[in-house]
């Protein structure tokens, strides 16, 4: 029996303790992946049975499950329809696949997919679940943390939005902007806070950072116009033109007026000031023509374009409803017919 007995003095004992040890530690982790994975399905399927179906998509479903067309024309089948519109039929795919194919990478893209889709057509508490699912899985997702930021934001649920950023943050590097986007938006929905401060905050922010110009003007020069006047950028001037166009005559600085070009240029096209008798920009030049003959029956109409995705939106917006690209807005001039209000009424 002394043959087989090995003192703990041994080096041969040392090794025998090794291999044990990674023997346990083998079989340990084998099992712990196996439960890891049986959770990740138990959950998916778990998160798939809360949802009902959109629409009458058995067929498609029923489809997907026994054609023998691959998970990924599936996948394109489904990005084709998203991009028609049709959502219905993109998220009854995605659900038809992420229960047929179980490989963690595919489910990982299908949920985002699911996920787009889920906050286009407008679901933003399915789009929000969709996500959290995939961070569950894979916390270290930027897409899906960026529109979960996206969802909260539209929420007005600016204090959550911050704290996924500070997650952004630590694998992304350039998300300044974003947060002190965000940082802007809490500041002007908080209604604890009065007019005045929000002003002086504002301000504040964009002589520290020298960023979100167009979104900090546009609210001082509608709520606060003496106060965007004194801190004025003559830089964001052609940018401001739709926010500058509609400040009333009360309320104009001659004397920043009086010294820069373009406002010259552009008061005299509105007909307020009569201080340029020409303009390089077509539309200006045609408005101070017209009001030099007496005919003030033009005015300026605006369009707005992201200079990212050059998209067109009629609407303004410091957030581009496209790409989500933020302060990317130019502003877009179109001569059009002056609108006089009539009285029609029957009496």
């Amino acid at each position: 029996m002394d043959t087989f007995f090995i003192e703990f003095r041994d080096p041969l004992f040392g090794i025998v303790v090794f291999f044990v040890l990674l023997f346990v530690l083998s079989f340990l982790s084998y099992w712990w992946g196996r439960y890891k994975s049986a959770q990740e399905h138990r959950d998916l399927e778990s998160f798939l049975g809360k949802f009902e179906s959109i629409g009458k998509g058995d067929k498609l479903a029923e489809q997907v499950q026994t054609n023998s067309i691959t998970s990924e024309s599936w996948l394109l089948l489904a990005q084709s329809f998203e991009h028609q519109g049709n959502y219905e039929k993109s998220v009854e795919i995605y659900h038809a696949l992420l229960a047929k194919n179980r490989d963690p990478i595919f489910q990982k893209d299908a949920l985002l997919l699911l996920g787009k889709s889920f906050f286009k057509a407008g679901f933003l508490e399915r789009s929000r679940q969709t996500f959290l699912q995939v961070l569950s899985n894979a916390p270290r997702t930027p897409q899906a943390l960026h529109f979960l930021i996206l969802i909260y934001e539209q929420l007005q649920q600016y204090d959550k939005a911050l704290e996924v950023m500070e997650s952004l943050e630590e694998i992304s590097t350039d998300t300044l902007t974003e947060k002190l986007y965000l940082e802007c938006r809490r500041l002007l929905s908080d209604h604890r806070i009065g007019l005045d401060e929000k002003a002086s905050r504002l301000i504040t922010f964009y002589e520290q950072h020298r960023r979100l110009g167009y979104m900090i003007f546009e609210w001082l020069f509608t709520y606060r116009p003496m106060d965007g006047w004194k801190h004025f950028d003559q830089s964001l001037s052609e940018r401001l033109s739709d926010v500058l166009w509609r400040v009333s005559d009360d309320h104009l600085d001659l004397d920043i007026i009086s010294s820069n070009t373009y406002l010259r240029e552009l008061f005299s096209a509105r007909g307020s000031l009569n201080l340029a008798e020409g303009s390089s920009i077509f539309e200006l030049d045609i408005l101070i023509a017209l009001h030099r003959c007496g005919v003030a029956k033009s005015t300026l109409q605006f369009e707005y374009t992201c200079h990212q995705c050059n998209q067109i939106s009629f609407l303004p917006f410091h957030r581009c409803p496209h790409c989500h690209a933020i302060d990317s807005v130019q502003s877009i001039m179109n001569l059009s017919k002056e609108r006089f209000e009539e009285n029609n009424s029957l009496q």
